[in-house]
């Protein structure tokens, strides 16, 4: 049903907007015959005060506050995007946003720097879990009255309102497909993430397992071990298990930095034949894509995951609303060479410069 206006609301009362404006809002100037009328006629139409319209009017500042990780910085660089464009689109409504920061790989830094936060400073929070952040930070803000989401990791047993971001098990098996059909269903591959760390890479590498079992039973998965988001690490890792299993033939990586790091071993060992679906788009992703050392990459769009993690929390703490749903998907969709200058941003003009050394 589209929005009722106070024009709709005008015409069936047989009365001007500006008397409608001010008998909904009950402000002087109409008398109560007048008042009792629209109201009556709004009742019936369905009417719903518009709060992002009334907070046009108003003084009082929304009070945003965004918890999420330092690094990497090629791949946050884009959420930050997201913020800003929010912030720029929302800002005549009285929203103002603080970036709150912390060290991915040190839990109990990030745990103390959310510890830091005092939840009368915001009306509302959207945290990205990532990092060693636990229920306890997130429903700490909760139970002092303070909506919270998550966007781009979640925290499902957490008291957050909702999530938005990526379906990262459907990334699992869309990743389990992918290299499937690169080794046509048969050799050994190995994935290598965050297995243990956080919730998006258990589901991506769950997702990945799940297919191979179920559709693509001549494949061989080999463990390998986790990257803890450091592309030198996963380098380090990928190129032991290459030297005790040399015959590997692809790699799943559930992340941005292990897409990295295995990249950088495949270009050492100058392994042409192994195929890598990788995760998230960079520019040293995308260089790679162009390269042919990767033959996919499986994007998460972090850009809209922070504009709309900002504008849904707003929207609930103007107007109440609740998704219909705890889990707001943003798409994973698959970046190949062919289809790589669609995802680009126009501002970066790095890849059409630099084309020549790809």
């Amino acid at each position: 049903m589209s929005r009722i206006t106070l024009k709709m609301i005008a015409e069936k009362a047989d009365t001007s907007i500006g008397t409608v404006d001010r008998a909904l809002n009950n402000r002087e100037g109409v008398s109560e015959g007048s008042k009792a009328r629209v109201l009556q006629v709004a009742e019936t139409l369905g009417y719903r005060p518009n709060r992002f319209a009334s907070a046009l009017g108003r003084k009082k500042l929304i009070r945003i506050g965004v918890a999420y990780p330092e690094e990497p910085m090629d791949f946050y660089r884009d959420i930050d995007r997201g913020f800003d464009k929010a912030i720029e689109e929302l800002q005549d409504y009285g929203v103002v946003l603080e970036k709150i920061r912390y060290r991915t790989q040190a839990p109990a830094v990030a745990r103390a720097r959310l510890a830091q936060i005092d939840p009368a400073n915001y009306d509302g929070l959207a945290i990205n879990s990532a990092g060693g952040v636990s229920v306890l930070e997130i429903d700490r803000f909760a139970a002092a009255g303070i909506p919270v989401v998550t966007f781009n990791t979640d925290a499902p047993d957490s008291r957050r309102l909702f999530y938005v971001g990526n379906n990262s098990r459907q990334s699992g098996l869309m990743g389990g497909e992918l290299l499937s059909m690169f080794l046509r269903g048969k050799g050994n591959v190995t994935v290598l993430g965050n297995f243990g760390q956080t919730t998006p890479f258990i589901e991506r590498f769950g997702g990945f397992c799940e297919y191979v079992q179920l559709e693509a039973p001549g494949m061989q998965i080999y463990p390998c071990s986790e990257c803890l988001s450091e592309p030198e690490l996963a380098a380090r890792n990928l190129t032991d298990l290459i030297a005790r299993v040399p015959d590997i033939n692809g790699v799943f990586c559930t992340g941005y930095s292990s897409t990295i790091g295995a990249v950088q071993t495949i270009k050492a060992l100058n392994r042409h034949d192994i195929q890598i679906v990788g995760y998230d788009l960079t520019e040293q992703t995308a260089a790679a894509l162009w390269d042919g050392w990767c033959g996919a990459l499986l994007y998460q769009d972090p850009y809209r995951q922070g504009l709309q993690a900002v504008h849904l929390l707003v929207r609930h703490i103007l107007e109440g609303w609740m998704p219909p749903r705890p889990r707001l998907h943003v798409d994973t969709q698959i970046i190949l060479k062919t289809n790589l200058d669609s995802y680009m941003d126009p501002q970066r003009e790095w890849l059409q410069s630099n084309l020549e050394q790809y």
